[in-house]
């Protein structure tokens, strides 16, 4: 390879998590199964209800089935802020839809794997 280049590893680029809108924060590789810890990645700080910029109230764990990862079942521990808006008071959560529907168990990369797999 006479132009050979490199980056830096990056955990999230190699699990496809980039597209979803998730970070990896940290892993947990074991024989029979692997968890990675997500954040969103962008900010969802403004109400929707009136407009105002909210301040975050505290966090919510949402645990997601992924892509296996080798041979590994996946699973995503995402952490999503919630926040509070000032004017109002409407409490609201981060929007994970790119990464799975609401109340979905199972990521969208997740989804297409198992049906891409059958």
């Amino acid at each position: 390879m006479p132009d050979a280049t490199f980056t830096r590893p990056d955990l999230t680029t190699f699990t496809r998590l980039d597209g979803l809108g998730l970070g990896v924060t940290a892993q947990l590789v074991e024989p029979d199964r692997a968890e990675l810890a997500c954040r969103v990645v962008e900010p969802d700080d403004w109400c929707r209800r009136c407009g105002c910029q909210g301040v975050p109230r505290d966090t919510a764990t949402r645990e997601l089935a992924h892509e296996p990862f080798g041979w590994r079942p996946t699973t995503l521990l995402v952490t999503v802020r919630r926040y509070r808006s000032i004017e109002c008071s409407h409490v609201w959560r981060q929007d994970t839809t790119a990464a799975a529907a609401p109340r979905a168990k199972i990521s969208v990369r997740g989804c297409g794997g198992a049906l891409s797999a059958s």
